[in-house]
């Protein structure tokens, strides 16, 4: 029988199984009962040498691991034919993973946090959108270029320029070098983050107030904050809780920024009148499972899945399985980065998102030093 011929959930089983086999040798098996395999971060962390090079300085965890594992497959060994249908719903297990993150939180805390993050977020949403598009035309991009790569470097990096894409007529090869330099920027950040945070003491809140602001691809946020304060099942990663707020706010704007860079584009590009259509499929890019987290806010905050501190035998259920699911996408992820599709970033688009991303984060990191309290 022909694989396409097989129904796509079917089709998927293998892949989720090989991202799970990455996540379970990064991680290990204790979560299952399985204490013949500690995962390869314990491994690490035996050995006090490569403790202190691999785990306390690069924060080389679990998390980093199966990313990194992920990206070794990739391309080295390269991702068999029948296991691509399965990564690609990396994507998926990283969002269910957000949704069970509304455990960590009341409406209080979301409100609390929230309030901040709009501020914070909406003003390098406008200042990112602008710098990029400025810079691209100092440099000669076409307008249809800089706009979605203007979105790329201002609201969740690769899904922010699939979004945007069509709004603003952008050709193939623009998304593609905007993918490409996305990724090549967030590919460094893996690493630079929590190295930088080790070294300026930045505490766990201050860390994920900067990376979910200052990181430009979602996904790239989980990492970096799980890999700075990874937690445990009865030790909240505070750098998760208060990153992914901000990631969220930042999400949220999607819909209204493509909208802008819709009409922004329509102008520049100086289109007959009926010509200019800005049919951004607005509602239909508003990311749903931001409301999926909201609703275990709320069954959190009154009580439904039992006290939180401590925690009780369902949030410590639940904060395990979103540590799965995490290590699982992120394998995906790792299997998504292909070193020869990154090798397309070059020349203006590299120079201009480049420069759009490493000032947003220097910004970023300005302010939490100088305004950020260590504690929330």
């Amino acid at each position: 029988m022909s694989l396409n011929k097989v129904p796509l959930v079917i089709r998927t089983i293998p892949g989720i199984f090989l991202m799970f086999a990455i996540a379970f040798f990064a991680k290990g098996g204790e979560d299952f009962g399985f204490y013949q395999w500690r995962g390869l971060e314990t491994y690490f962390a035996a050995n006090p040498y490569s403790k202190k090079l691999l785990i306390d300085i690069l924060h080389l965890n679990y998390i980093l691991l199966s990313i990194i594992i992920g990206m070794l497959m990739r391309n080295i060994l390269t991702i068999p034919r029948w296991a691509a249908p399965g990564v690609r719903t990396s994507s998926l297990f990283m969002k269910m993973g957000v949704i069970l993150l509304g455990s960590l939180y009341s409406v209080v805390d979301v409100a609390r946090l929230g309030g901040t993050a709009i501020i914070l977020v909406l003003t390098f949403i406008v200042f990112t959108i602008l710098f990029t598009l400025w810079l691209g035309r100092k440099t000669g991009m076409n307008p249809e270029a800089a706009a979605v790569l203007s979105a790329g470097t201002s609201i969740c990096g690769v899904s922010a320029i699939v979004a945007a894409a069509p709004a603003v007529r952008a050709k193939t090869t623009d998304v593609v070098y905007s993918i490409a330099t996305i990724l090549s920027f967030g590919l460094v950040s893996l690493f630079i983050f929590p190295l930088l945070g080790t070294l300026l003491d930045l505490s766990p809140h201050q860390f994920g107030v900067w990376a979910g602001t200052g990181i430009v691809n979602s996904g790239q946020v989980l990492a970096v904050c799980l890999a700075f304060d990874p937690g445990s099942t009865n030790h909240v990663s505070e750098s998760l809780k208060t990153g992914e707020i901000y990631n969220l706010t930042r999400v949220i704007f999607l819909p209204f920024v493509v909208l802008a860079l819709a009409v922004y584009s329509s102008r520049t590009a100086q289109l007959p009148e009926d010509d200019v259509n800005i049919n951004t499929g607005l509602w239909s890019r508003f990311p749903v499972f931001v409301l999926g987290f909201l609703v275990v806010v709320v069954l959190t905050s009154f009580g439904f899945l039992g006290s939180t501190s401590p925690p009780s035998h369902e949030l410590r259920l639940i904060h395990k399985l979103y540590s799965w699911l995490f290590a699982i996408g992120l394998a995906g992820l790792g299997m998504q980065i292909s070193f020869n599709e990154l090798r397309k970033a070059g020349g203006k688009p590299l120079i201009v998102g480049s420069a759009a991303a490493c000032l947003k984060a220097l910004l970023v990191l300005i302010i939490v030093l100088l305004f950020v309290d260590k504690q929330p």
